[in-house]
């Protein structure tokens, strides 16, 4: 991360200061007095010298970067801006250096002695000389471009096409700024000291200049504005949506067979269990007293708690009262059927206002999941809709004496945001006698990886992402980082004293957002701390899995995750990409049944990802090169933090066409939204304002 965040910051830094040190060199020639051009070349000597270090600083990141993380973090970097910039750095020793020192010689004397004397022609000609002023402003453009590459055009794989515009724009760059400067030194010999009509033709020159780059700038605003507009009407997985990764096959080319409304649950038999959630919108008072509307299921907030045995045939009635946008339910981390899986526009088609919908499904996986509209998902889950969906074991050997699920949740409020532990803003209590076991499933409803500080206890990690670890060991005062979607279950004896669950370190108080288990209603335990941060990778031991080092892939894909500025459906943003793409664009990811599928994960931007594959759970297999060591890591959310690069793997063994998104859902609602998808199958489903199926 350090070293990411010092590529970026060089990049920005040196484009400054190279603009300083050119404006300064030029300015030379322009000095009214002898003195006052030594100055000005002195600043000039700094300004280089302080450029010629951030570069070397840049450099050093870069290639420590591609060392260590990898040349997949700095491969556009390396080619489009370091010739724009080590090209004219080396000009700069090679002509400007020694061209520098003889304006020096000829200004140091007469500075000396006569300070305030004006400088003779044959000084400025010296000063203005393109051997010395073109290398240091060729130097600011490059360092321009670059910083323009790094905002605007990150792209993995490499963008040929782009490489060689942006060095075709850097070289007509060179040559307009060679004749403009050859041509201010001819006209400086022909007349003398600058004259006030040489200077205002160059304002007006530069003033026209301005004003076609502006025009420039408003044309491309609204062409690129006009062309990132997702269409009225659009197929999320259809021929004009994205660019299918891997080999297709002739039969999967063609005309898909299969569509993905065919691939439900059980349509026959009597449920065991049955469920009807109304979304309606409902007014909520805080703790704090400040009155907010609430999008909620029945009423709750969170959602009703839906507890099923695996096995279990489930049958879930959505009715939408009166959430105008319309609403669907997304099974977060169960794998349940394509035609189940609840995504307005690939799925399923939105549940409008006076509407219902039937989810059937066989609940095979015991775990924590939970549930969420996947419509507008990033304004619609703030909002209220989602709740917790537990399966239980067939055959639990014991059940615990508190099975407690803790959905942590942001709310804005008139102080700002803040994250909830469960459905209030305060300090919450339950009652647990000493002996007993404990068990706690923490599900983070958040955009952001949520902080957990236990206190009071050893305890256990026992599963992460309703997947049972091998074996978890003992933890004393470890911080738990818990992705956005994510879950983890931690399990403990109940002490005779007070056991606390914290959001942030220090002691427990009233007014904050935290829990505490105690065997009465009484006592606080100890301040929150932590010593260490929780690693699933080398926690447990290993055990059986699915894939290991010898395991032989039938595809395997890149996923390189990037921020650049852009336009996404009309709007300028801080766009999040997924090899450079942002949704329709993303890339489809084509798998066949039965295939066993290998993927890398690359994040070389500046925020966390917690990628989210629907319909599969993976299995990491490394983090940053090194092997999972402990016990079999599985996962259906993955928190990507920025210089990180994982390996998974799964097994393509649920067919249909399946999101592969970001669960930070504000970047999904941005574009960082992808698709895995099975050959031989299509949605019927459409999304677009022409539609009732909104984009994420």
């Amino acid at each position: 991360m350090i070293w990411l965040f010092v590529q970026f910051a060089s990049t920005i830094l040196l484009a400054v200061v190279s603009g300083i040190a050119a404006l300064c060199a030029s300015r030379i020639c322009l000095a009214k007095t002898m003195g006052k051009m030594h100055s000005r070349l002195r600043s000039s000597f700094i300004w280089i010298g302080i450029g010629a270090l951030v570069l070397l600083v840049k450099l050093a990141a870069t290639v420590l970067l591609a060392a260590t993380a990898g040349w997949i973090f700095v491969e556009d970097k390396a080619v489009m801006q370091l010739p724009m910039l080590v090209i004219p750095a080396a000009a700069v020793l090679w002509c400007s250096i020694p061209a520098a020192k003889a304006i020096r010689s000829g200004i140091r004397a007469a500075a000396a002695g006569a300070p305030k004397e004006p400088p003779s022609l044959q000084d400025r000609l010296t000063a203005a000389a393109p051997r010395w002023v073109f290398p240091l402003k060729l130097c600011f453009i490059g360092a321009l471009l670059s910083v323009i590459q790094q905002f605007f055009i990150a792209e993995w794989p490499l963008p040929i096409g782009k490489v060689l515009a942006i060095w075709a724009v850097f070289a007509a760059a060179a040559c307009l700024l060679w004749r403009g400067i050859r041509r201010r030194h001819r006209r400086l010999a022909d007349n003398g000291s600058p004259k006030w009509g040489i200077l205002a033709a160059r304002l007006y020159r530069r003033a026209g200049v301005s004003l076609v780059i502006a025009l420039v700038l408003a044309v491309w605003f609204m062409l690129g504005a006009q062309s990132s507009r997702v269409p009225d009407r659009l197929s999320m997985a259809g021929e004009e949506h994205g660019h299918p990764h891997g080999h297709v096959h002739e039969a999967a080319a063609g005309s898909p067979s299969a569509s993905v409304a065919e691939l439900t649950g059980p349509q026959s038999g009597t449920p065991n269990r049955s469920f009807v959630l109304e979304a309606k919108k409902t007014p909520v008072t805080l703790p704090s007293g400040e009155k907010k509307e609430a999008w909620t299921f029945n009423g709750q907030l969170p959602g009703p708690e839906l507890r099923v045995k695996q096995g279990d045939l489930v049958e879930v009635t959505l009715i939408n009262k009166d959430i105008d946008a319309g609403v669907t339910i997304h099974w977060h981390g169960i794998d349940v059927p394509n035609a189940e899986d609840g995504v307005a526009g690939l799925t399923q088609d939105a549940v409008m206002p006076g509407q219902r919908h039937v989810y059937r499904f066989v609940a095979d996986q015991a775990g924590t999941y939970w549930y969420h509209s996947h419509q507008q998902s990033s304004r619609q889950v703030r909002m209220g809709l989602y709740g917790v969906i537990i399966v239980e074991p067939a055959e639990a050997p014991e059940q615990p004496a508190v099975d407690l699920a803790v959905m942590l949740h942001e709310w804005p409020t008139e102080n700002g945001t803040t994250v909830t532990l469960g459905s209030l803003d305060r300090l919450q209590r339950a009652k647990a006698k000493p002996g007993t076991p404990v068990r706690l499933r923490f599900v983070n409803a958040e955009n952001l990886p949520a902080s957990l500080y236990i206190s009071g206890v050893p305890f256990q990690v026992a599963a992460i992402d309703g997947a049972d670890l091998h074996e978890p060991g003992d933890l004393t005062d470890a911080r738990l980082e818990l992705a956005a979607g994510g879950r983890y279950d931690v399990t403990f004896v109940m002490p005779e004293t007070a056991v606390g669950v914290a959001l942030c370190g220090g002691p427990f108080e009233p007014d904050e957002s935290a829990l505490v288990i105690s065997p009465t209603d009484e006592g606080l335990p100890p301040e929150a701390a932590a010593d260490s941060v929780f690693d699933p990778a080398s926690y447990g031991t290993p055990g059986e899995a699915k894939f290991g080092p010898d395991t032989r892939y039938d595809r395997h894909y890149t996923l390189v995750f990037d921020n650049r500025l852009g336009f996404y459906n009309g709007k300028f943003n801080f766009v999040q990409t997924i090899n450079g793409r942002v949704f329709p664009d993303a890339p489809m990811f084509m798998v066949r049944e039965g295939e066993l599928v290998k993927m890398t994960f690359v994040n070389r931007g500046f925020e966390d990802h917690p990628m989210h594959l629907h319909g599969h759970h993976i299995q990491v297999l490394s983090r940053n090169g090194k092997p999972v060591t402990g016990s079999p890591w599985i996962a259906d959310t993955l928190n990507v933090a920025p210089g990180e690069w994982y390996e998974v793997a799964f097994k393509a063994d649920n067919p249909g066409i399946w999101m592969d998104h970001c669960h930070n859902l504000d970047h999904a609602a941005v574009g960082m939204s992808a698709h895995v998808a099975y050959e031989g199958y299509y949605s019927p489903y459409e999304i677009g304002s022409g539609t009732v199926n909104l984009p994420e």
